[in-house]
């Protein structure tokens, strides 16, 4: 048993910088949480910060192959436009990612890290015009699995978060 007044304030201001602490560690964790299952690429499931870091991994990485751009070279297929997105659309991002993790680079299979290979699907999304969102994309496997291709957005999605944010949807 605690006796001393001094000794109890010590101890509970321990604990609650311990409570903190756990709480900081939570919402750091959180930043990279799984995105919803039934989200597509248009549902913001990556960082703008997560694709300038795939930017730089895929110039050291993928340009040599699929040019500074990626919009294919004569060693690798575009990764960019419409047409991209209708040839992966019977895909989920969990798929994409795990090509890419066994497969790239060309000359270097299996040589990319999670976190990077993650990153560079990112930068491909932006390039692909899909939005950014909050948090980044995560390294999981089984998590992107839960995320669609599809080579355009959802027009009841956007009409619905069009309303919410109070903007006229277009037709």
């Amino acid at each position: 048993m605690i006796r001393s007044p001094w000794t109890r304030r010590i101890v509970a201001a321990a604990t609650v910088c311990a409570l903190f602490a756990v709480r900081a560690a939570t919402a750091d964790s959180a930043q990279t949480s799984a995105p919803r299952a039934g989200s597509t690429v248009w549902s913001g499931v990556f960082s703008a910060e997560q694709a300038k870091r795939g930017e730089a991994s895929a110039n050291r990485n993928c340009a040599r192959c699929h040019n500074a751009d990626l919009t294919g070279g004569q060693d690798g297929p575009s990764l960019v436009g419409r047409e991209t997105l209708e040839a992966w659309s019977a895909l989920t991002l969990g798929d994409v990612f795990d090509r890419i993790r066994t497969t790239m680079p060309a000359d270097a299979p299996q040589t990319l890290s999670a976190q990077e290979t993650a990153d560079i699907l990112a930068y491909v999304l932006s390039l692909n015009k899909c939005p950014p969102g909050e948090k980044d994309l995560p390294s999981d496997t089984a998590a992107l699995g839960q995320v669609r291709i599809t080579s355009r957005p959802d027009p009841r999605r956007d009409v619905a978060e069009a309303r919410s944010s109070g903007v006229k949807a277009r037709k």
